[in-house]
């Protein structure tokens, strides 16, 4: 089978990519990664491991990127592609191009895409129609199917919902990398977030929220890991609001779910919108405690004032609220820590997504 997306750099997509390259029964699955623009950090991470990854554009650099999926069905033919699990918009539009001309190979696509209302209406407009080629179709959590229906005009038998899933974290308790922060004085409560750096994070409202909780005099700091597009202005805006002492931006950080996460006291999201975000299952994963913004799948995962707290987003002051009463009380931390992990075991494991799409596959063929 073989699993096709844009590019393989840090996102939710393509650590789904990844968790199915690294989980998928090896007895009963033969996969290849194929990239159309950039192979990526992750795509050479997987390479590292030993998984096939090729790029359509190394194939045949002549090739434009509307006539990309000529290549694609040529090397889906050599290697007698069975399954073709598409990730992005794309690549569905390829594989779909592909069953046109008369290509065998199934057609699975998942939607990974969370602000259907926002999105472009030339990608709406290729995905209603696109869609329509593929066997099977998955959306990443309910509220984004519910979207996914309206906006594609899809029927729910065409429409499946398989969680996004992670594995547990592998981390060594006693290198915290984060002992410098903690042993500030007064030992603050470490609040961290981990996205790239654009606008769908909404990272400019946790700016502000940072800044309620200086003038409150809430002891605590803000690790900012990842970059991107915004990282200058958002650097900038710190500056202006006297926040240099408060949040600090660490950059991107490698396997950031064990380098980072199970040393931080609470997790804070701030999204715009999002589908289901891979970083909060991460976070649960590691039993923290969470504060989100109410978009995309979060009041599905997280249960408001057990596993964490669900604010609005753009709402800088319900978010620092919210990060108060927990920077305050250590247990209830620990309480909602604890529920968030349980509900992770329960609902969002890796080996439970497997299933799921290792099922879809053999019902397919």
């Amino acid at each position: 089978m073989m699993l096709a997306i844009a590019g393989l750099h840090h996102g939710g997509a393509e650590r789904v990519i990844a968790s199915l390259c690294n989980h998928l029964d090896k007895s009963r699955f033969s996969v290849t990664v194929c990239w159309r623009t950039a192979r990526g950090a992750i795509g050479e991470e997987l390479m590292a491991q030993g998984h096939e990854v090729i790029g359509l554009p190394e194939l045949d650099p002549t090739v434009t990127p509307y006539r990309r999926f000529l290549v694609l069905k040529k090397l889906m033919e050599e290697k007698c592609i069975d399954v073709l699990h598409t990730h992005d918009t794309g690549a569905l539009a390829d594989g779909a191009q592909c069953r046109m001309l008369g290509s065998k190979t199934r057609l699975v696509h998942t939607f990974h895409f969370g602000n259907y209302p926002i999105l472009k209406k030339r990608y709406v407009l290729m995905e209603m129609i696109f869609s329509r080629m593929a066997n099977h179709l998955v959306a990443v959590g309910v509220e984004q199917a519910k979207q996914i229906r309206k906006a594609l005009w899809l029927s729910s038998s065409k429409l499946d919902t398989v969680y996004n899933g992670v594995g547990l974290p592998a981390f060594d308790s006693s290198a915290d990398p984060l002992r410098s922060y903690r042993n500030r004085p007064g030992q603050p409560v470490v609040i961290g977030s981990i996205s790239t750096l654009i606008e769908q994070k909404g990272l400019t409202f946790l700016l502000e929220t940072a800044d309620i909780l200086r003038r409150k005099n809430t002891n605590c700091v803000f690790l900012i890991v990842g970059g991107g597009p915004l990282q200058q202005e958002l650097e900038s805006k710190c500056k202006r609001l006297g926040l240099t002492d408060t949040v600090h931006f660490l950059g991107w950080v490698p396997n950031a779910a064990n380098n980072m996460l199970p040393f931080l006291d609470i997790f804070c999201q701030s999204s715009l919108w999002e589908a289901n975000s891979i970083v909060l299952l991460e976070a649960m994963a590691v039993g923290l405690p969470i504060v989100t913004t109410d978009v995309g799948e979060s009041r599905h995962v997280i249960e408001e004032g057990r596993s964490g707290r669900i604010v609005r987003p753009r709402d800088p002051a319900g978010m620092a609220d919210a990060l108060v009463m927990l920077v305050a009380q250590k247990e209830l931390r620990q309480k909602m820590g604890q529920s968030a992990k349980q509900d992770f075991v329960d609902k969002f494991t890796v080996d439970k997504m497997i299933v799921r799409y290792q099922g879809l596959y053999e019902d397919l063929l």
